[in-house]
């Protein structure tokens, strides 16, 4: 997929914005978190594809925020937070309270993501695997 999902443009605009602060990032990462567990069997059946991929986009936002990554160009940084910041908001281009299908825009959305930042995202997972076997 390399057209950005409907929308996704109002998200990249904030997300610029965002990304100037880092206790705004690290709530933004605690709301997704929240999300992604808050209705464990919905958000699973609704994200299951998808769901990892989110889970590590979050680590990448929450280690950036706190200084200890930093190895992530500005324009990888604003892709992922305006992923998280779609997939937080309850009124995206289909809301999360339709049943079946409010959650389906939201993998859409990640995945998309997942593939516009594929390389660097590898290259933080390869960071955070290297810096759990140091501790």
């Amino acid at each position: 997929m390399n057209e950005p999902p409907e929308g996704f443009a109002h998200y990249r605009t904030r997300a610029g914005m965002l990304i100037r602060s880092p206790s705004e990032l690290r709530a933004l990462t605690r709301r997704a978190a929240r999300k992604l567990t808050s209705d464990g069997t919905r958000i699973s059946d609704g994200l299951r594809a998808v769901r990892d991929e989110l889970e590590l986009l979050l680590a990448l936002l929450k280690a950036w925020a706190e200084g200890e990554y930093r190895d992530v160009s500005t324009r990888t940084l604003i892709t992922i937070v305006a992923g998280v910041f779609y997939f937080v908001a309850p009124l995206d281009l289909v809301p999360d309270f339709i049943a079946g299908l409010g959650l389906l825009d939201d993998a859409v959305v990640i995945s998309y993501v997942v593939g516009m930042v594929r390389e660097e995202l590898v290259a933080f997972a390869t960071w955070q695997k290297n810096r759990e076997r140091e501790e």
